[in-house]
């Protein structure tokens, strides 16, 4: 049987983020002036607040959306290290630990990134929204950092495809048709997760978009 495990406010923020991200990743690689450098500051911004979002949707949210629902500790995700491509698919809806785990350290990762780049600066044609306020040399070198978690994320989102084909490929799990559909096919008897509103989602955010905006721009 199907039942909904992902609410449309986090599947938007899955693709959106997707998009947001290929959108500034490919703009780090050029001469950040002109429209360059527009879509990096402002798909950056963006990130920062679906980021935000989702960190409140973590807390007051859909089920499968929840920290509590899927963030295990130490020895329950390492369990399930051992025996994830050897065992049953795991019996949850949602998040597995290790899916749970790639969730907070991507959001950590996002958080640190878009922050540092606010204050971030080459030094001669490109600089943060909030470079200026702070001294020059410390801004250089916040932007380093910035650049080693950038090139951090990127080869996580390289082992987070990995993981999905060989999860597909060894289980035969489709991970990515219920984030674009929110549903998926479960034994009988699993019971479907409570889903929050999408309205409450879609003012959570504007009301955190305007916050972001307001507060750095």
């Amino acid at each position: 049987m199907k039942i909904k495990v992902w609410d449309g406010g986090t599947r938007l923020f899955h693709w959106v983020l997707v998009l947001l991200f290929a959108l500034s990743s490919y703009s780090a690689f050029q001469d950040k002036f002109g429209i360059y450098a527009d879509i990096h500051v402002y798909s950056g911004v963006a990130i920062l607040a679906l980021v935000i979002w989702r960190v409140l949707w973590g807390l007051i949210g859909s089920e499968t959306s929840r920290f509590s629902h899927f963030l295990r500790g130490p020895k329950a995700t390492l369990d399930y290290a051992k025996g994830a491509m050897r065992e049953a698919p795991y019996a949850r809806v949602g998040h597995n630990p290790l899916g749970g785990l790639s969730v907070l350290l991507m959001l950590l990762l996002l958080a640190a990134q878009t922050v540092l780049g606010l204050y971030s600066t080459d030094a001669m044609l490109f600089s943060g929204p909030l470079a200026d306020s702070i001294d020059s040399g410390f801004a250089e070198d916040l932007t380093e950092v910035h650049e080693i978690i950038g090139f951090t994320l990127m080869g996580l989102v390289g082992v987070h495809i990995l993981a999905i084909i060989a999860y597909g490929v060894r289980r035969k799990a489709n991970l990515v048709g219920p984030m674009i559909t929110g549903t998926r096919e479960v034994n009988e008897g699993v019971s479907a997760p409570k889903i929050a509103n999408p309205l409450l989602a879609l003012v959570l955010f504007a009301a955190v978009a305007a916050a972001v905006w307001y507060g750095i721009f």
